[in-house]
């Protein structure tokens, strides 16, 4: 592969959720360790994705995703030929649940591990650590140089340019840039891999305008076949970053 994940371990450890959806409290979790991509997915490591033949092998697909897939005749991701959304190593955008797991299916193939997409909770214990900070960069409000957010660029940066944002494990770009997809359903906090209801999605975007948006403990469901739509620019905010499973 072009550029190789970067792969954190995340040790073991407590992580606490907020309510909403499936909680109908606030709820700790203990997580076993895990392995956490280093920062989201890129434009040029989806696209060896799509060069692969990812949009066309019915195997990295769950059920609903292939149906989508067909019906809506996708063999790319949606802004893939926008030139304000594809640099090399800026994160991919306009990718549904669906899009995105297919690509962490065809990833475990490749490298023979098991990579799929994060839990919530795997994700905010990455971003979150032992402390129980706000945000993965500590108790500070976003500041310029911790993450690309209230449009100070306006459009979606490279995933390494933000170091001074790292979480306590030193997973980057956790907040702000791109919304990331996680596994977890909203209603059900399942985490079987059909797409039948809507999925959460998990630190805020270039577009965020509240530092609310971007806390490691904000919990945002959507749509899993949403891939958001050309017409707003402020929509162009969802990505992702994959997990694996040792």
């Amino acid at each position: 592969m072009n550029r190789p994940h970067d792969w954190v371990s995340i040790p073991a450890g407590p992580v606490t959720l907020a309510a909403g959806g499936y909680l109908a409290a606030i709820t700790t979790f203990t997580l076993p360790p895990f392995a956490l991509s280093r920062y989201p997915v890129t434009n040029t490591q989806f696209g060896e994705f799509i060069t692969a033949g990812g949009y066309t092998d019915n195997r990295w697909w769950c059920a609903h995703g292939r149906a989508l897939r067909q019906k809506e005749r996708w063999t790319e991701s949606r802004y893939w030929h926008g030139r304000d959304w594809n640099a090399p190593d800026c994160p991919i955008v306009g990718i549904s649940w669906y899009e995105a797991l297919a690509y962490c299916r065809w990833l475990s193939q490749e490298t023979g591990q098991t990579i799929t997409l994060p839990t919530e909770q795997q994700w905010q214990r990455a971003a979150q650590g032992d402390d129980g900070r706000y945000y993965p960069w500590g108790n500070m409000e976003p500041e310029a140089t911790h993450c690309n957010w209230h449009r100070q660029v306006d459009e979606t940066t490279p995933v390494t340019q933000y170091p001074h944002g790292a979480s306590p494990f030193g997973v980057m770009d956790m907040c702000g840039n791109v919304w990331e997809w996680c596994l977890t359903g909203w209603q059900s906090g399942l985490t079987e891999v059909d797409g039948r209801e809507p999925c959460l999605l998990r630190g805020g975007c270039w577009s965020s305008d509240s530092p609310l948006s971007l806390r490691v403990t904000n919990r945002s469901p959507q749509d899993p076949n949403t891939r958001l739509d050309p017409a707003y620019r402020n929509h162009v905010t969802v990505g992702f970053r994959p997990v694996w499973l040792a």
